[in-house]
């Protein structure tokens, strides 16, 4: 099994998908103030060391896509999901409306593409100064951990965090792997 895997960070606009992917990769600035909206989708690729699970310690090559909120690149959306193998939610405390939009993201990105839970996480990422609660999401993400992210106060635990999810989604892809080996085997 490759230690490589495809991540889609989806979200509405300006719920900070951006920052939170510069800041895994460590690629670019985090949080100038000044927003940008992202063009379709950006994609970066980097190495997280010392990955663990099912008793397999390795490092793991990250393809991190994030992808615009903006809905005129919805007609992207089906080469974008393209062999995902996971997918972070991100939404904004306080923004009721962010819950909605989830919902259709949930459909096209994990619903329609058979996504399982665990291979999914949802981040609320609160921007410095933001104060407030998540939303309340519907039912399709009680299965789905959620983890509130802030850069500003608890950085070392958003990258902990992202490394646990990176770890579940491999030991969920090394799970589907060793049992299509064994229907084959039978």
């Amino acid at each position: 099994m490759s230690n490589k895997v495809k991540i889609v960070m989806v979200g509405p606009p300006e719920c900070g998908k951006t920052t939170l992917t510069n800041f895994l990769s460590e690629a670019g600035e985090v949080g100038s103030g000044e927003y940008r909206p992202t063009k379709g989708c950006r994609i970066l690729e980097f190495e997280v060391p010392n990955v663990t699970y099912n008793n397999t310690a390795a490092s793991v090559e990250v393809e991190l896509w994030d992808v615009s909120g903006d809905r005129t690149y919805e007609t992207c959306w089906p080469v974008i999901q393209q062999g995902a193998q996971g997918i972070i939610f991100v939404y904004s405390p306080g923004r009721e409306e962010h819950a909605r939009v989830l919902d259709n993201l949930y459909t096209h990105f994990a619903e329609q593409q058979a996504v399982s839970e665990a291979q999914c996480v949802v981040f609320c990422h609160y921007k410095p100064g933001a104060r407030g609660k998540g939303a309340k999401l519907s039912t399709p993400f009680n299965k789905i951990s959620k983890i509130d992210t802030h850069l500003d106060d608890d950085s070392g635990s958003v990258k902990r965090d992202f490394n646990d999810f990176i770890a579940s989604v491999m030991g969920h892809m090394s799970d589907v792997v060793e049992r299509q080996e064994n229907f084959i085997l039978q």
